[in-house]
C-alpha cells in the first residue's frame, strides 16, 4: 500500500472548510480513516489522541495549505518502497500528515517530526518545511519499528522496557546506515561527551523487564522531577545497539531479528557472538 495520498485529503479539506477550521469535517477526512489502526471508542477521542502526539488540529488550516504544496508524497513513498526491499519488510500503509505548531517545542526533542508505528501501519506528523532528507528518516526509524514488530509481536501492553530501547536504538541505527549521522535523531547526541555510568544503576538497570510502555515513560523520555535525564531510554538503546553493532561488524539488518536481550549483552561487550 504504501504512502497514502492523504495530500488528497488536505485538499479536500481546504476546499469544503471554505478556510475555516471545521472539526466536523477534519474527523471526517483525517481521523475515522485512521481507526483500523487505533480502534478508539469515538472518532473525538481518537483525535485528542493524536493531537496530543503531535498532529495538527483544525486550526492549523493555513499550514495544511502549506504542505501540500510540497512533494513529500512522491519521493517518501519512493524510499518506502526502497527499504521494503532492502529489509524484506511488510507492504503496510503510511499515513503522512502534518504536525500541529502548538506542539513545536515537544517535538524538539525528537527533530521537529514525530511518527506512530505498528505492526499494519505508521503514522508521521512533520511540519510543512520540513527537510526531504528528515522525513526519510523518520520514514526510516518507523518502518524498522514495523519490520521488528513483524518479529517480535509486542503489543503496547507487553513490550520490556529492554525491547523498547532496543527496538529505537535499532531504528536510530538504521538511519545511520542508510542516510548518515547526520540525520540522526538530536536525541542521540545528548549524551556523547558526557554520558554517565551511574544513570544504568539508578534508573536503568532494575526495570529492563519492566512491562507495559506507558509504565517505563518517564525512564524512556525523561522525566525532570525524578531527575531522569531528558530521552535517557532512547539515547541509552541507541548506545548500546551501536556498541553491539561495532563489536560483531554488523548492522541493524541482521540484528532487525536478534532478541533484546543478545544485542543488550553485546552492546555491554558481556558476551561474544559465536
Amino acid at each position: 500500500m504504501a504512502l497514502i495520498q492523504t495530500n488528497k485529503w488536505m485538499e479536500r479539506y481546504i476546499q469544503y472548510g471554505k478556510n475555516q477550521a471545521n472539526r466536523e469535517l477534519y474527523l471526517k477526512l483525517f481521523i475515522s480513516p485512521l481507526q483500523a489502526l487505533f480502534s478508539y471508542p469515538s472518532d473525538g477521542e481518537l483525535a485528542n489522541y493524536l493531537n496530543r502526539n503531535g498532529m495538527f488540529t483544525p486550526d492549523d488550516i493555513e499550514d495544511v495549505k502549506m504542505i501540500i504544496e510540497q512533494d513529500y508524497w512522491s519521493y517518501a513513498n519512493e524510499h518506502f518502497l526502497y527499504l521494503k526491499k532492502r529489509w524484506n519488510g511488510p507492504n503496510v500503509p503510511v499515513y503522512l500528515l502534518l504536525a500541529s505548531k502548538k506542539k513545536a517545542r515537544e517535538l524538539a526533542n525528537v527533530g521537529g517530526k514525530m511518527g506512530l508505528s505498528f505492526a499494519d501501519g505508521i503514522v508521521l506528523f512533520i511540519q510543512s518545511d520540513i527537510e526531504r532528507f528528515d522525513l526519510l528518516a523518520l520514514l526510516t526509524h518507523e518502518y524498522h519499528h514495523v519490520c521488528r514488530l513483524t518479529h517480535t509481536n509486542e503489543k503496547e501492553n507487553t513490550i520490556t522496557f529492554l525491547e523498547s530501547i532496543i527496538m529505537e536504538g535499532l531504528a536510530e541505527l538504521g538511519v545511520q546506515e542508510e542516510l548518515g549521522e547526520r540525520y540522526c535523531a538530536p536525541w542521540t547526541e545528548l549524551y556523547k561527551e558526557t554520558w554517565k555510568k551511574i544513570w544504568e544503576e539508578r534508573f536503568i538497570t532494575e526495570r529492563l523487564m519492566q512491562t507495559g510502555r506507558k509504565n517505563y515513560k518517564d525512564i524512556l523520555y525523561g522525566h525532570s522531577k525524578k531527575n531522569i535525564p531528558p530521552m535517557l531510554g532512547y539515547y541509552y538503546g541507541y548506545l548500546l545497539c551501536t556498541r553491539a553493532a561495532e563489536r560483531l561488524q554488523t548492522n541493524t539488518q541482521e540484528l532487525l531479528t536478534t532478541p533484546a536481550e543478545k544485542i543488550y549483552k553485546w552492546g555491554l561487550g558481556e558476551e561474544k557472538r559465536v
